[in-house]
């Protein structure tokens, strides 16, 4: 792995990854019943690669060649371009899925990271770490447009459900960027916590919620303005840096990784207050909800050896159950749109482990080479 990664945020807090599940189960399937042919994307830092795993066999295919210093990951809505941002090679490579080839690579800022893209498909944007600025990228011709000026050292990325606004959390500046999609232009920096490092917006649209420091800090998106801090990690000489954040389909609760402690803080989102901090595993960080919103899984992302669980959190009582043994150095979750399976990326290990969401059993870990880092799930 590049040493720069090794320096990046996204490495640094335990490979917090925002997963993107993509795909849609579609009407006449839930009526059927019937299996769908999604696909697994996996990033490998180090081997330049995504590898595709079926999930109707569990089995991996061949390598797709990228850039280097792959770090993140993200599918078009309609499941047919998957891209990928390559942080040594400052392009972004797109991936045609009908036939998993790589396309032209995509030049960007310096230090591309996270990538979101519109849920009408049209635009993904990519922050660049090193140039303080954001990419738009049309989709339909692949070509990049001007970068647009945000904070300093941008780390990560969302949108608003009716891609309106986009939302830019500046590490280096301890600020929220928000940009009109419309315009493609910046709107005045929005002050949160300390290093901000991960956000989630509410399925309503109306909140946007950043950890930055030891708290959670609520964004109104129709004002822009910021909240009272919610504190959830401890605030002592030696901080808990809370990590990865996921709320529930009725937006009801936020989720909260806090890293250092092995908690994860639960958020009642109607009144921004934290609830009793739940004990999990040991450096906990993505955070993924089935579509019911009746379990939360958490990755905890201990790599040493035997270590790499993953917690289960049933929603209702907000109780932990006992941790699925996986790979170790777990860095990045997702759940199916179904929600029958999880997929989750070890680090150390190399592996994807396939997680059956009905038992709680852990299947045969998936080979897939060195440094799996992040992955998406599409159709």
């Amino acid at each position: 792995m590049s040493a720069w990664v090794r320096r990046h945020p996204i490495w640094s807090l335990g490979a917090i990854v925002i997963v993107i599940i993509a795909a849609a189960v579609t009407t006449a399937a839930r009526r059927t019943g019937t299996a769908q042919a999604e696909t697994v994307y996996v990033i490998h830092q180090s081997a330049r690669a995504v590898t595709p795993i079926s999930t109707l066999t569990n089995t991996a295919g061949k390598p797709i060649k990228v850039g280097s210093g792959p770090i993140a990951i993200a599918v078009t809505p309609d499941g047919k371009t998957i891209y990928v941002a390559n942080t040594y090679s400052d392009t972004v490579t797109p991936i045609t899925m009908a036939t998993n080839t790589a396309g032209k690579p995509i030049k960007v800022g310096d230090g591309p990271g996270r990538i979101a893209i519109t849920p009408d498909g049209k635009t993904a944007y990519v922050v660049n770490f090193e140039s303080g600025t954001v990419t738009p990228i049309t989709t339909a011709t692949n070509t990049a447009g001007k970068p647009i000026k945000v904070g300093k050292q941008p780390l990560t990325i969302t949108i608003t459900p009716d891609g309106g606004t986009v939302y830019v959390a500046n590490w280096g500046s301890d600020t929220v960027t928000p940009i009109t999609t419309a315009t493609d232009t910046a709107g005045k920096s929005i002050k949160v916590g300390t290093v901000p490092r991960t956000m989630a917006v509410t399925p309503d649209g109306k909140t946007v919620y950043v950890i930055g420091g030891t708290t959670v800090t609520p964004i109104a998106t129709a004002t822009n303005r910021p909240g009272q801090p919610i504190q959830v990690g401890a605030a002592d000489d030696l901080p808990d840096r809370p990590g990865g954040i996921a709320i529930t389909p009725d937006g009801q609760t936020a989720y909260v990784a806090n890293v250092d402690s092995g908690t994860v803080t639960p958020i009642t989102m109607a009144t921004n207050m934290a609830g009793e901090p739940i004990r999990v595993g040991e450096a906990p960080g993505p955070i993924a909800i089935t579509p019911d919103g009746q379990t939360a899984y958490v990755a905890n992302g201990a790599d040493d050896p035997g270590g790499g669980t993953v917690t289960p959190i049933t929603t209702a009582t907000n109780t932990p159950g006992k941790p699925i043994q996986v790979g170790s150095g777990s860095t990045a979750i997702a759940i199916t749109p179904d929600g029958k399976t999880i997929y989750v990326a070890s680090f150390a290990a190399g592996t994807v482990t396939p997680i059956t969401t009905a038992t709680n059993t852990a299947g045969k870990p998936i080979q897939v080479g060195n440094e799996p880092f992040a992955l998406v799930i599409a159709p």
